[in-house]
């Protein structure tokens, strides 16, 4: 089936970030390696149903894992702590994109033991002359060529985490902090399903904090329906430089 076949090979691509999780916006390229690097919080939501979907079907692991990861993703790294989630990540940082998702050997030697960058290089197809050009520039995007067995993926855990605590050193993406009623409809939509489909209580909750934050902020007294958030400020509308990420 080609939408099973097109999931499964987002998955193992680039444009899916192999060691925080999460789906960037889109490949430039036909084998869904090299992003654009923006992570967009409706993608995250849309693609939870299209990977729920999948798993119904096919009842294939791989599937509800990944469910499973860019929930992690976006309960860690783009929720508010009043419940509310942030509108995206951008592609730049230092001036470049995807500086902070790029890799060359030598680094990732210089972090893991020879065992560990052994498995990462023939695992997540890392080599000293880069699997990708980014910014017209040789690098390594990590991917996956075929999925992990299992014991794999228990030693690949160990390993991300180290990969995953020194990237977190780098100088990180700007963050659109708006919280947009729209897209957290789509992001509560997405949890709740999931929570009910993978039976996890934790979906659940955060989708009930992020509706509860919006009818907190977000409902003015005569019932209409505010559009966006920032700064303990709540609007109908947006200055245009508020929405030009998303302009093209």
């Amino acid at each position: 089936d080609i939408v099973v076949k097109s999931l499964e090979e987002m998955r193992k691509g680039g444009i899916y970030d192999q060691i925080g999780f999460g789906f960037h916006r889109y490949s430039t390229d036909p084998k869904w390696l090299v992003p654009h690097f923006e992570k967009m919080l409706y993608d995250q939501a849309l693609l939870i149903h299209a990977y729920l979907d999948a798993y119904q079907i096919t009842n294939n692991p791989i599937f509800s894992k990944t469910v499973h990861e860019i929930c992690k993703y976006v309960l860690e790294t783009m929720t508010d702590s009043q419940g509310g989630f942030y509108s995206a990540e951008d592609a730049d940082s230092e001036g470049e994109e995807g500086t902070f998702y790029i890799w060359n050997s030598e680094e990732l030697q210089s972090i893991l033991n020879n065992e560990e960058y052994s498995f990462v290089s023939s695992n997540l197809n890392i080599n000293n002359t880069g699997n990708c050009f980014v910014e017209g520039e040789r690098t390594n995007i990590p991917h996956l060529s075929i999925f992990m067995n299992e014991l794999e993926e228990k030693e690949f855990t160990l390993i991300k985490k180290k990969i995953f605590d020194y990237r977190e050193l780098r100088v990180h993406p700007l963050k659109y902090d708006k919280i947009l009623t729209d897209w957290n409809g789509l992001m509560i939509s997405a949890l709740s399903r999931a929570s009910i489909l993978l039976d996890s209580p934790e979906y659940l909750k955060a989708a009930e904090k992020s509706a509860n934050f919006i009818v907190n902020n977000l409902i003015v007294d005569d019932q209409r329906l505010l559009k966006r958030f920032r700064n303990n400020e709540s609007g109908i509308d947006g200055m245009i430089e508020d929405y030009a990420f998303f302009i093209w």
